[in-house]
């Protein structure tokens, strides 16, 4: 019987050279049929690799149907070395045909099935691991790239293998950091490599390629240059096994010499590669020939050549087997940066023709390709560095279609613009509040949502135990819990179908008509502009473009910092300025939006804007020292917000029987003194709404996780604040922590959340995604509305408003109408001193969600329940003594 790793690095010589020929039809059948009367299952399949080894065109199917026609599984380790050189195969094949996703699976189904069998001869990480890790890179999910290539590094140091093996890891690991940006780590990697790999070796030559990236990334262009040069002339003799570095060589050296724009020298290079891609890859590699195509398109359009480069474009849409005579045939896009990059090119090339229908027609492909490279990802820190990118593109579809708008005045083209701002909001959310619905509804006991639950928790306990610094050794473990929940994940989606239902492809008219009958203003805050989309009544009226987008966001960026986020002092110290400065916003970001008194409006804000309440924006320019008499925009307007309109549109409002729940913290840090404001708030709402209290050491995440399930409202009053090195949303249960990512899918969830809290609807803004805050994690986890703060509560302030709120929430008006008017009662109110009527103070707490009417129970009033009883019991008295009187 032949040897399976032999076999399998001669397959791999084989497919490199193309150059050998084997026995095919009759001859063939004959031998497969041979093989499998003699129940030789390991030649079988080696017999069937070869078939697909000189028949390129049918590899991928013909290794498909080789797992088809398999007639039992394999027993013995050479069965087993054989079947995962069928998968791996299957997928370095598919990665030729340009088919990564497909690669991806393969290989990923080789790691499961070398996991489950233990096949400890096999070099998993040559022809697995490495592979399947650089098809990460290239779509970008580095964590599960780095997470395999960190577990090869160990394996191989474990192994005692060759430090020229060691410092090729190092490369790709570094190449993993690049791509997202990490470049301290990446140069770190690529020294690590260095100091293993022996001068002018390939791996030398690979590392310092990767290098000469890097300090292109750093704008480092002339050192970058001088790099790559001196690399260059160090490869000599090229064959088949050193040519494909060559080719990387001149690519890199292209990409700089673009950037200093040196076209013709760029555009040498870049047919250098084409040239060394033609001579020794002819008819693979297309990923690799389909860039260096749509590299020399883009330097035609720097040269102002568009037809030129369209020429290259199609060439390369025609080299992924996307078009066919020039015309994209749209079922046929797949998610891949190099399909998002060229379609995104192709749009520049119209709009350089002055052909922006098509340009646009482009840009929602390359969105259509982002999207598909998006949903195949289950890690949420994956999709929201994607949503990043995404954004970009849509702010490019947005700006053409504006453009047109004005031109043609095309009202449809309005709700593509808000079809395309949607796009870059909070999908991240809709993924999880969607996936959480699906998760409450289905049958869990499939051992796949069993497992789900088990690497989730454990991922949990690890970063809670990293948050809190009480072991610094988990990070290795949780990326590889990540990972393994990852691959779950995918095997659910590819099950349950209802996982892989798209929101995010409902019709925008759909949306529009399902939004509640309020003006809502959604804004998309782009690179180089800034618009503010206008709706009501079920469609969009108006979108307006504000230019200076920089100057913009540094003034609210100036204003959130100096005025919210280190106390009131400034506020207090400069009345004046802060009321200038609130008005200069308001100008800013609501210049062409017409507000009707007394208009209920829903506020979708994007990225900065996030951190401000409009509530306490100053609509007029004229200054008065008499604060409460200020015009604050909460006196004309009642304000909610949503994270998207389509989160909004997805969680609905809840109709249940259930009741109020308090969990309060009233001392801290096993401290006797009371935190007074607390206990007062609580005492307060006792004596409002009836439901169950839980204080001090009743409060803890055994008790909250029951009370979520059961709670109409959940009331959390305790200190909440950022922590850790990545700034995690927290709330402090004194003894515990609880982190947003521990807020895990329920079967039920409140119908509205009140954060009574510090900085709860704060957090990091992830790019194109929103603010990752306590009050988002609560959305995502099914509660249709939250009220959170924005930045360090007045405790005497929050205290009040909440109380009212409860009171006006008890009058039948809605929850968000209910915190409008607990606002103002504030505003009415005599206050101990004028400062106490700055924003500072009253506005923190904002309503995110859907706005709803909540029936709660009043408090039962025992003092006047007791007084009627005692007023009985003297009457009866008094009527018992009468009668005895009388009777006698």
């Amino acid at each position: 019987m032949r040897s399976a790793l032999l076999r399998f690095t001669l397959f791999v010589l084989l497919l490199c050279s193309g150059s050998f020929t084997f026995a095919q039809g009759d001859d063939i059948q004959k031998k497969l049929d041979s093989f499998k009367q003699k129940d030789n299952l390991s030649d079988w399949i080696y017999e069937r690799l070869d078939y697909a080894n000189i028949n390129p065109t049918q590899g991928s199917l013909y290794l498909i149907d080789t797992q088809k026609k398999i007639w039992r599984q394999a027993k013995t380790i050479e069965e087993k070395v054989a079947w995962l050189n069928l998968l791996n195969t299957q997928g370095y094949i598919f990665l030729l045909d340009g088919n990564i996703l497909s690669s991806i699976n393969s290989y990923e189904a080789a790691f499961d099935y070398y996991l489950k069998n233990k096949v400890a001869v096999y070099d998993i990480v040559e022809y697995t691991f490495k592979p399947l890790s650089n098809n990460y890179t290239r779509l970008g999910d580095y964590e599960k790239a780095l997470y395999l290539q960190q577990r090869s590094i160990n394996f191989l140091i474990r192994k005692n293998d060759s430090p020229q093996h060691l410092s090729l890891l190092y490369s790709n690991m570094a190449i993993s950091y690049r791509s997202m940006g990490n470049l301290s780590e990446a140069e770190k990697s690529v020294n690590a490599g260095l100091k293993l790999a022996s001068q002018n070796s390939l791996a030398n030559i690979i590392l310092n390629n990767i290098l000469a990236g890097i300090l292109f990334d750093k704008e480092e262009y002339a050192t970058a240059a001088k790099l790559i040069e001196s690399n260059i002339p160090k490869q000599k003799n090229i064959n088949q096994d050193n040519a494909y570095t060559l080719m990387n060589s001149f690519i890199t050296a292209g990409d700089i010499f673009r950037k200093l724009n040196k076209h013709l020298v760029a555009e040498g290079y870049f047919n250098k590669a084409l040239n060394i891609h033609n001579q020794y890859y002819n008819g693979t590699r297309l990923r690799e020939k389909a860039n260096i195509l749509t590299q020399l398109g883009t330097i035609k359009l720097l040269e102002n050549k568009p037809q030129l480069a369209i020429t290259h474009f199609n060439q390369t849409l025609s080299t992924l087997k996307i078009t066919k005579h020039n015309k994209v045939d749209v079922g046929k896009i797949y998610g891949d940066n190099m399909v998002v990059d060229v379609f995104q090119e192709m749009a520049e090339a119209n709009l350089q023709l002055k052909k922006p229908t098509e340009a646009y027609q482009h840009i929602k492909l390359a969105l259509l390709s982002a999207d598909k490279i998006r949903n195949e990802f289950a890690d949420d820190k994956t999709k929201e560095r994607l949503q990043a990118n995404l954004k970009i593109i849509a702010e490019k579809g947005i700006e053409i279609t504006f453009n047109l708008y004005q031109q043609t005045k095309d009202k449809s083209l309005l709700n593509e613009i808000l079809n395309l701002a949607e796009q870059s909001k909070s999908r991240t959310l809709l993924d999880q509040i969607n996936r959480n619905q699906v998760l409450a509804a289905d049958n869990q006991k499939d051992s796949l949502f069993i497992k789900k639950r088990a690497y989730e928790r454990a991922i949990i306990y690890n970063e809670k135990q990293e948050v809190e610094g009480k072991s610094n050794k988990n990070s290795t473990e949780t990326a590889k819990l990540k990972y393994f929940l990852a691959l779950v994940t995918k095997q659910i989606k590819q099950k349950y179908k209802q996982f892989n239902t798209d929101n995010y492809n409902t019709p925008i008219a759909k949306v529009l008509s399902a939004l509640p009958n309020k003006k809502i203003i959604e804004y998309f805050f782009g690179k180089d502009a800034i618009y503010v989309i206008d709706i009501e009544n079920g469609k969009v009226n108006n979108v307006v473009k504000l230019g200076h987008s920089n100057t913009i966001k540094s003034t609210i960026q100036s204003f959130v910092d100096t005025y919210f986020q280190h106390g009131p002092n400034a506020m207090m110290n400069n009345p004046k300025a802060f009321y200038t400065a609130s008005n200069r916003v308001y100008q800013s970001i609501l210049k062409g939006v017409n507000l009707t008194k007394n208009q209920s409006v829903i506020i979708v804000p994007d990225e900065i804007l996030g951190y401000i309440s409009f509530d306490g924006l100053i609509t007029k320019k004229d200054f008065s020292a008499n604060i409460a008499n200020w015009p604050f925009l909460i006196k004309t307007n009642t304000i909610t917000y949503a994270f998207s309109l389509k989160t909004l549109v997805s969680n609905k409002a809840k109709i249940n029987d259930k009741e109020f729940t308090g969990l309060f913290i009233t001392h801290q840090n096993n401290n006797n003194k009371p935190l007074k404001a607390v206990e007062a708030e609580a005492e307060s709402i006792r004596k409002i709404v009836r439901g169950k209290f839980f204080f001090n050491e009743e409060v803890n995440s055994k008790t909250f996780n029951q009370v979520f399930e059961e709670s109409k409202v959940l009331h959390i009053g305790t200190h909440a604040y950022l922590s850790g090195k990545n700034q995690e949303p927290t709330l402090d249960f004194d003894k515990e922590k609880v982190f947003l990512f521990e807020l895990a899918s329920k079967k039920s969830a409140p119908s509205l959340v009140v954060l009574s809290a510090c900085r709860t609807a704060d957090g990091l803004l992830a790019n194109g995604e929103g603010i990752i805050s306590l009050s988002r994690g609560f959305n995502a986890i099914g509660t249709s509305a939250t009220i959170a703060g924005l930045w360090n509560v007045n405790d005497v302030a929050a205290a009040v408003i909440t109380n009212n709120f409860y009171i006006h929430l008890l009058s039948n008006e809605t929850s968000g109408e209910a915190l409008h008017e607990a606002k103002l009662d504030w505003l009415n109110s005599a206050q101990t001193s004028n400062i106490f009527y700055l924003p500072y103070y009253w506005d923190s707490l904002i309503y995110m969600g859907t706005d709803q009417k909540i029936e709660l129970s009043p408090a039962i009033k025992w003092n006047l329940i007791l007084g009627i009883i005692g007023g009985l019991i003297v009457i009866l008295s008094a009527i018992i003594v009468l009668k005895k009187r009388l009777s006698i």
